[in-house]
């Protein structure tokens, strides 16, 4: 991540101020309807928000900078629902354009979405450009969800390149400030990318603990997308570990969503996954029938790392039905699509198809191709995974779960100590109310003293009254019969 830049005079710092006064303000500034309904449902119904933004689209040239820059920006949003990368990179340059110098929440997002459409594509050198400038922005302006977003982003680069370690000590980050902010989307978007993160490294049980996770959080949300996502990797998982059942349950659920949401690229990943659990359950007929549903939908993906991977599986399908010679050109194809990915993007898929190579040619008899295949497999693998490579991550990796057991724990002590604050809050208001009860009564008790004091008193001043008339009337009367 980048260090962040001292300023060095008061213009520039005047300067800073008027750009972050009109970065807030240009966030901050009032959608039309249509837009804003847009902002909210784009995860949840992204074919019908991109119709709801080409509907508006022929008012563009009348709107002002500000709303064609929101317009882009959310139109950019929806195509990355809908796996479309190449047209998501196009409507991010477009709105950077128009930002010109601009720094703030909306560049972030426009960064984050290049950066995105970059690792779709296997750019993954650009991807993390424009991911570490986002990064650094973000913790800038202290936009703590957007600098989440992207560091996990940056983390998932770091795994692609395998560099672990890295990978694994960035998400733990995130996932600490995820809780800290007790942001749904975030703890979501965590969970999912440690889940994929511990597939990688061969923690199948904490990875699935991730992945359900994720799960829940995108079924409250309501994302379909990043729900599918979620199920295809952990569908993949159960396989992994030999539950096939529960594998093919994850993969139908995928199947039926991405048909109900004419996904296509998730259609691919949901019969590539069938075929792949087929296969690994010795349901080889089954499996190709998969792979062969499943490439009707790969030109979709866009992807040549997907197209590579494709190849391979589709490879390892044809040798367990002893069919070396197509398995050979499956995996040449394979092994020609990884060639187009960025140099060292992806030494794992180096090594399966290496590993693939050798074993075919040993199939066909071809000893000594084989060794040297198998060679160059096990010098690669042990550059990549030596053991104190794996000794520090199984460090790190226990080193985080002790500490995010902690985190629970510690939030569950806050939680209590809340609702005791609360329950004494409650005791106080309680004793307060008894208090004005008692003061209530005493006074009225004072009050019911004096009352009956002033009856008492002007009683008595009638009953004098009328002693005195009485004696009055009788000395008068007396005084007549003398007279």
């Amino acid at each position: 991540m980048k260090q962040k830049q001292y300023l060095r005079s008061w213009g520039t710092l005047l300067g800073l101020c008027l750009c972050l006064a009109f970065g807030l303000q240009a966030n901050d500034a009032v959608l039309p309807a249509w837009l804003e309904q847009v902002k909210q449902q784009k995860a949840q119904q992204p074919e019908q928000m991109l119709v709801l933004l080409q509907q508006h689209q022929a008012a563009y040239g009348e709107w002002d900078n500000e709303l064609q820059v929101q317009f882009l920006l959310q139109l950019s949003d929806v195509y990355e629902s809908l796996g479309k990368h190449q047209q998501q990179y196009e409507v991010a340059e477009r709105g950077l354009a128009l930002l010109g110098d601009r720094r703030d929440l909306t560049t972030i997002e426009f960064w984050n979405n290049l950066g995105f459409a970059h690792e779709m594509q296997s750019q993954y050198q650009q991807a993390l450009h424009y991911y570490l400038q986002a990064s650094a922005l973000a913790a800038q302006l202290k936009a703590d969800k957007l600098h989440i977003e992207a560091d996990i982003n940056i983390a998932a680069i770091y795994s692609i390149q395998d560099k672990t370690q890295e990978a694994l000590a960035l998400l733990k980050s995130c996932y600490d400030r995820a809780v800290l902010l007790n942001d749904p989307e975030s703890l979501a978007y965590v969970n999912a990318e440690l889940g994929l993160l511990y597939v990688g490294l061969g923690f199948d049980k904490e990875a699935i603990q991730f992945m359900e996770n994720a799960l829940i959080g995108y079924e409250a949300l309501g994302w379909q997308k990043d729900k599918m996502d979620v199920l295809f990797n952990l569908a993949r998982s159960y396989s992994y570990t030999e539950q096939y059942d529960k594998a093919m349950l994850r993969y139908d659920q995928l199947l039926q969503l991405a048909i109900a949401q004419q996904d296509h690229a998730n259609l691919y990943f949901a019969y590539l996954g069938l075929a792949s659990t087929s296969k690994d359950n010795g349901k080889l007929d089954v499996a190709l029938a998969y792979i062969a549903k499943a490439e009707q939908y790969l030109p979709d993906l866009q992807s040549t790392y997907q197209n590579s991977m494709h190849h391979y599986e589709k490879a390892l399908i044809y040798r367990e039905l002893g069919q070396i010679s197509l398995a050979s050109q499956q995996l040449a194809q394979a092994e020609q699509s990884l060639n187009k990915e960025e140099n060292n993007a992806n030494q794992s898929s180096v090594l399966w198809i290496l590993n693939l190579k050798a074993r075919l040619e040993a199939d066909s008899g071809r000893y000594q191709k084989a060794y040297e295949h198998l060679d160059q497999f096990f010098k690669g693998y042990h550059k990549l995974r030596n053991k104190e490579h794996e000794l520090s991550v199984e460090k790190l990796r226990l080193g985080f779960d002790t500490e995010r057991q902690q985190a629970q724990n510690e939030l569950l002590a806050k939680d209590n100590e809340l609702q005791a604050l609360r329950l004494q809050e409650a005791e106080r208001k309680r004793q307060i109310q008894w208090l004005w009860i008692g003061l209530f009564g005493c006074t009225s008790l004072v009050l019911l003293v004096l009352l009956l004091w002033q009856l008492a008193r002007r009683q008595a001043q009638l009953q004098a009254q009328a002693q005195a008339q009485l004696q009055a009337k009788s000395l008068e009367k007396q005084q007549n019969q003398a007279g």
